[in-house]
């Protein structure tokens, strides 16, 4: 048992100084190795043992088995316990019986000590006639076996405890790898909300003001654009400090927010929006409400790219009943000689980002976002759950 845990040179020395100390004590003992009767049975069985005990050092672990070497070993130390009493061949049994607890269990090593409790008790009746000291051996030789099988399973337990802690430790890491993952995808979808809203409005701007530039218009109107370009910096900074507030678990206004948004959008892009809010805006609260003014949000933006100065229609149904969705539909219009708007500069920006944001938003909170072409136009709907819990409201608004 200790050896295993040795160096393999100073194992193995220390297992032949063993078996030249166990050797001598048979060789010096009263019954010594000869050519016949009894000292040629000694000699036979000696030379059973020495060749096991040599095989079992050369491969100490060659496999977790009860091996030929161990029964030759039991086999042997048992038959010299009768043949020699008076040597410590015993110990070539105790050795076979712990190596055979140790590698397979109880079950399995006991087989061993069996062997070498029958051989001993042939050669202790054969030459001592009485067993009687033999029994105390056997029992010996058996609790032995325990202890190392005893032993064996601890070890089994202390691996298995190690491999649990292993998997537990890369479970957690995973975990963490996941939630910071989930945390930078968050944070990703805030910043392009914030980023692609607010900077969409001031290119706006800034293309119309160049125009009129172009164009040689008056002061007043250049003016007006610029100061337009500045109010739409101090909004983008507001959502900025919004978007931070979210983040850090503040609540949002989310039906006074769309509003801010649809009039922004009118003034800026200079197109007409409907606004309807039905239902009992209370549930417009929490994750729920921050999903549905980023759709508002992104939904704008898109148009303001792919479809400058189309009429848009924002209907969001909070619902009122318990099991009711909260919905969303963001409609965007051709213009009515049904020529298609064309796409504006901020077109080329790229994309992406937004629309996959906001199926990432619907799809945490169990509801569907779509987004895609009809007849007349662009829809993009958003469909959520029912929230967790609605904030009472005193009224309704139109």
């Amino acid at each position: 048992m200790i050896l295993d845990r040795l160096d393999r040179r100073l194992a193995t020395l220390i297992r032949l100084a063993a078996l030249v100390a166990f050797d001598l004590s048979v060789v010096n003992s009263h019954h010594h190795p000869g050519t016949s009767g009894r000292h040629l049975v000694v000699a036979v069985l000696l030379a059973i043992t020495t060749v096991a005990w040599l095989t079992w050092t050369i491969w100490p672990a060659r496999e977790q088995a009860i091996t030929p070497e161990l029964y030759a070993l039991a086999l042997g130390g048992g038959g010299l316990l009768g043949a020699a009493p008076d040597s410590a061949a015993s110990a070539f049994v105790f050795v076979a019986a712990t190596t055979a607890g140790l590698r397979a269990g109880l079950g399995r090593a006991l087989t061993v000590v069996a062997v070498g409790a029958l051989a001993g008790g042939v050669t202790t009746l054969i030459y001592n006639g009485s067993g009687i000291g033999l029994l105390a051996y056997t029992l010996g030789f058996a609790a032995i076996a325990l202890a190392a099988s005893n032993i064996r399973q601890a070890r089994e337990r202390a691996e298995q405890a190690e491999l649990l802690l292993a998997q537990t430790q890369r479970s957690q890491e995973e975990q963490l790898r996941v939630a910071r993952l989930e945390e930078s995808t968050r944070l990703a979808r805030e910043i392009h909300d914030v980023l692609a809203h607010a900077l969409a409005g001031l290119t706006i701007q800034l293309e119309a003001t160049s125009a009129l530039l172009e164009q040689g218009a008056d002061r007043d109107a250049i003016l007006a654009r610029v100061k337009r370009a500045h109010a739409l910096a101090r909004e983008g900074l507001q959502e900025t400090r919004r978007a931070v507030g979210a983040l850090r678990g503040d609540s949002i206004a989310a039906p006074a927010a769309i509003e801010a948004l649809v009039e922004e959008h009118r003034a800026s892009a200079d197109a007409p929006v409907k606004l309807t809010i039905d239902g009992d805006p209370g549930r417009l609260s929490g994750p729920t409400g921050q999903a549905v003014l980023r759709a508002v949000q992104e939904a704008l933006t898109n148009v303001r790219k792919h479809a400058p100065g189309a009429g848009v229609t924002v209907e969001v149904h909070a619902g009122e009943q318990p099991d009711e969705e909260v919905v969303l539909r963001v409609d965007d219009r051709r213009a009515e000689n049904g020529d298609a708007t064309q796409p504006s500069a901020l077109a080329a920006s790229g994309g992406g980002y937004g629309l996959k944001g906001m199926r990432e938003r619907a799809q945490l909170l169990g509801g569907t976002f779509s987004a895609g072409a009809r007849p007349d136009g662009w829809r993009v709907e958003l469909r959520l759950p029912p929230p967790v819990a609605s904030a009472p409201s005193d009224g309704r608004r139109p």
